[in-house]
Formats: C-alpha cells, sequence, structure tokens
C-alpha cells in the first residue's frame, strides 16, 4: 500500500534564508502524526508546501502515490485532498459562519442563485458533529469568540473531500471540553482512513492523539518515533538539542503591602463585581476556561473595555484609564491574547513594531535610527526571535516568533505592571523557558506581573498565586503550594463552590 503522504528532499529558501533543508516526511492512511520543533524550526513552512500555499525550491511531494502538478495551487491540493487549518484565522468577518464553510464552494439552487437556506442546513450538521450545537450558522464570523472561530475553521476544512488533514496548532484556542471533541474527531477521522498532520508545542496533547512524531530543528529533519516509545522530556530534548528543565512556581517573598495596583467592584452585564490586587514582584495568574471574562477585566483595566462599575488604584493612587495611552503612561503594559488584530502592525518591520510602545511612551522625544535599531538587535537576540532582517514584515514570522515581537515590545517599554495574555501560545517548550526567566527576572526586579493563562502548566510553572474565574465571576484564589491541576479546573468549573456551598447548607 503506498504512502498517503511522501515528501522527499524538501528544499525551500526565503530572501536567501534557508528554512528547510533535505527534508522528508511521511503519513500513512489512519495515522496521526505529530509534526514537532521549536518556533522557527520550519514545521509550518513544510506544511504550507505540501498545501501548495508556499513552492518548494526543490524535491518532491506526492499524495496517495501522486505527484503533485507542478506549480500546484491549493485548489489543486484541495482536490487530491489535502486541507490545512492553519495556526492564524483565516476567516472572513463579514460573512456568516456558513457562508465562511463554503466559500467558493457555494451550494446552489434551482433558480441558479445560492441556496442559503441550505447552506445553513449543512453547517448545521457540521457544528453539530463538532459538539458546536450553540453556533448559528447565520451569525456573523465578526460577533463570535477565539474559540468558536477555531471551531468554524475545522468544520470547513472537515467538511472538503479530505484525504490529509493538517492542524497547525488546533487547540491553542479551545477550552477542555472543546479539546476532548476534537480529539475524538481526529480518532474517528483516522479510524476511517485519513491522515492527519498534528503540529502541536503541547507535548501532552501529542502522547494523548498522535501515532508518530517528526522533529524538526532549524530546517533539518532530526527523527521521526513512534509516539508510545517516546516521553514528552525525549521529545523536548530533540528540539532543541539540549537537555529542557521544568520548574515550579516558588512563594512570593515580597513586602505583601507593597501593592502596585488594585482593582475594585468592576461589573457590567458580564462581569460581576470583579476585585483583585498585585503586589510589587509578584507574579499573579488568571486561570480559569476559555470565556471566563478574564481577558475582558484585563481589557476594563488597560482602558480598552467600559464597564458600568469599577475603580483602578495604580502605586495607592484612584486612577481613570479611559484608553491604553492612559494606561501606558500610568505604567501598564498589556499583551493581548490575540497577536494578529491587536499585538502587532503585520504589515510593519519587526523594528517598528518593537519600537511602537516606547514612541507612546516617551511623547514629545523622537527615536533616532540607530537607537531603535539598537534596541531591535539587542532584543532579538535576548528573545532569539528567528528572522532574516529588522526590514522583516511581522507577517512574514513563524507564530511563535510573532509571539516574541509582542512581549519585546512591552519589554522595551519596561512597564511597571505588565500584563500577559496567553504569553506562550504557539510557543515552543526552549523559548517558553527563557520567556519564564524573563518574567520571573522581571518581578525580582520590582516589577508586579499579571498572567492570563489557560495551560494549567504555565499557571503552576510561574505564578505566585492564582485567581480562577468562571463565567464572569472569581470563584477561587490560591497561593502557589496549594495549586494543583485538579483544585484549579474544580474552581474554573466552578464544582469546588458548589461542594462548599454543599458544606454550608
Amino acid at each position: 500500500m503506498s504512502k498517503l503522504v511522501e515528501m522527499k528532499n524538501i528544499y525551500k529558501s526565503f530572501f536567501g534564508v534557508e528554512v528547510l533543508h533535505d527534508v522528508n516526511f511521511e503519513v500513512d492512511p489512519g495515522e496521526v502524526v505529530a509534526l514537532c520543533g521549536e518556533n522557527g524550526a520550519g514545521k509550518s513552512t513544510l506544511m504550507k508546501i505540501l498545501a501548495a500555499v508556499y513552492t518548494c525550491d526543490s524535491g518532491e511531494v506526492l499524495v496517495g502515490g501522486n505527484p503533485a502538478p507542478k506549480n500546484a495551487t491549493t485548489l489543486d491540493m484541495a482536490g487530491m485532498g489535502v486541507s490545512m487549518i492553519h495556526q492564524e484565522l483565516n476567516l472572513m468577518d463579514h460573512l456568516t459562519v456558513a457562508q465562511n464553510i463554503f466559500l467558493t464552494r457555494e451550494i446552489m439552487g434551482k433558480n441558479g442563485l445560492i441556496d442559503h437556506r441550505q447552506m445553513n442546513v449543512e453547517a448545521k450538521k457540521l457544528l453539530d458533529m463538532l459538539g458546536q450545537s450553540d453556533i448559528d450558522p447565520k451569525e456573523y464570523v465578526r460577533n463570535l469568540k477565539i474559540a468558536q472561530k477555531q471551531m468554524v475553521e475545522i468544520a470547513k476544512a472537515v467538511s472538503f473531500d479530505v484525504k490529509v488533514l493538517i492542524m497547525d496548532e488546533p487547540t491553542s484556542m479551545l477550552t477542555t471540553r472543546e479539546t476532548t471533541i476534537l480529539f475524538n474527531l481526529i480518532r474517528r477521522l483516522a479510524s476511517e482512513g485519513m491522515g492527519i498532520v498534528y503540529i502541536s508545542h503541547r507535548l501532552a496533547e501529542i502522547k494523548e492523539v498522535c501515532d508518530k512524531v517528526t522533529i524538526l530543528r532549524d530546517g533539518n529533519f532530526i527523527a521521526t518515533k513512534n509516539v508510545a516509545e517516546i516521553s514528552e522530556q525525549e521529545i523536548a530534548n530533540l528540539m532543541v538539542g539540549r537537555e529542557v528543565t521544568y520548574k515550579v512556581a516558588g512563594n512570593f517573598k515580597g513586602d505583601p503591602d507593597d501593592v502596585l495596583l488594585e482593582v475594585k467592584n468592576v461589573s457590567d452585564d458580564f462581569l460581576q463585581n470583579l476585585s483583585f490586587k498585585v503586589r510589587r514582584g509578584e507574579i499573579l495568574g488568571f486561570s480559569g476556561l476559555v470565556g471566563a471574562g478574564r481577558s475582558e477585566l484585563m481589557e476594563f483595566v488597560f482602558g480598552i473595555r467600559k464597564c458600568k462599575t469599577g475603580e483602578i488604584f495604580v502605586r495607592g493612587n484612584k486612577e481613570v484609564i479611559r484608553s491604553p495611552k492612559d494606561a501606558i503612561r500610568l505604567g501598564l503594559g498589556f499583551a493581548t491574547e490575540d497577536r494578529r488584530q491587536t499585538g502587532l502592525l503585520l504589515r510593519r518591520s519587526i523594528r517598528e513594531n518593537i519600537n511602537l510602545i516606547d514612541h507612546i511612551r516617551k511623547p514629545g522625544n523622537w527615536l533616532h535610527a540607530a537607537e531603535m535599531a539598537d534596541n531591535t538587535s539587542r532584543l532579538i537576540k535576548e528573545l532569539n526571535i528567528k528572522c532574516y532582517s529588522q526590514d522583516q514584515y511581522a507577517s512574514d514570522l513563524s507564530g511563535g516568533n510573532q509571539q516574541k515581537v509582542v512581549f519585546s515590545k512591552w519589554l522595551l517599554a519596561e512597564p511597571e505592571i505588565l500584563i500577559l495574555d496567553e504569553p506562550t501560545r504557539g510557543i515552543d517548550v526552549g523559548a517558553r523557558a527563557e520567556i519564564y526567566d524573563i518574567i520571573e527576572k522581571l518581578a525580582d526586579s520590582g516589577k508586579a506581573v499579571v498572567i492570563v493563562s489557560s495551560d494549567l502548566t504555565e499557571v503552576l510553572s510561574v505564578c505566585q498565586r492564582v485567581i480562577i474565574m468562571h463565567e464572569g465571576r472569581i470563584t477561587g484564589e490560591l497561593e502557589s503550594e496549594e495549586c494543583t491541576e485538579e483544585v484549579i479546573m474544580q474552581y474554573a468549573t466552578n464544582v469546588a463552590a458548589a461542594k462548599e456551598g454543599e458544606k454550608t447548607a
């Protein structure tokens, strides 16, 4: 039986920089193959060549034993059964869910016009299959939450006659429940003979759902292993080429009365009387399921969101923050969850993005070109951002390297209070360790850091205190020594509160 996918001796360069060097990759029918590597290792580039988003410089691509057409288009590869769910969402916000799912393949009625009713019916079937019955096919995509948009992308991908499904960081924006639904779908599709390529930095997921793992490093093939025969630690070590160590968060050792930020009684139609404080030198985590209201609370603090009630105290002084500019000038920073929409200027250079907040922070002061270049060089080196030039557009970077640019611009601005919303989404294990070290150094230097994260391993690794939210309310607050995944999830699903209610009844 022929291989479902064969990629032989693949080479690819961008602007004279080689990003793939003699790479081979295979998938058998019914097999789930993880593709792992650090940010910039070439994972997404290799899969974009398979999907014909990019053309390789040399090499051969075969699907089901048949060579891909020379200069193949994405439609050519879709015709061969290859479908890709990209790491960054590719939906049309001004179209409905159903219109997005069937874009370029609209269902036509007998009158020669688009049959929107039937498209809605078929979209509903797909969404129900994915456990997303709460998503209305007639709803405009711009009104959906990020996790819902990701599920629409998945519905769109499986709506094709797919033989090979490529998933690039598919769970980065999904809840635990949605991840479970996705894994069940993957297993079912594989049992029906589909080949699935699963790109992820979440090694526990790879162990749970994948059959094999192929590892790339700096554009080179390193190894292919059976998942059952390799540990998460061994995968991480092969990815980075050295021993990767994991740490556990320590306790807060600063002055408990030295409060840099205090937020009181924040309420609106969703948020319910939320209050918290973070002290100088503290790393405070906000945990909870997607949609719990954590990001909305941080948007209020940073002047993005208006609420009916709420007070903000910075260094003990009551402040009115009407805009992000107000927040920045008070010494706050906020790396948002959606890097492409609110974190970066995609069609601007790395240098412009990294120096952007510094311009706002220093009104009336011009930054010289040499100073901007020096700032950028230093941060590219410190965060190991893989790029060919400071002039490279942010849009041309891998997702993980885009995230590092977002992080860099806030490091340069040196805020006294730094809010990080999903700071390591799409970032590899090696880079995560580097970023965690930077966060700890920020706290050690007297900064206050607030981390919003759906990654429980991340929360347990760096946060000294954790506040847990559920449906717009704070349901729990724990010191680091009290934190386990099980306890956090009890509060995140409101099970702990229900148990406490039973005890007091």
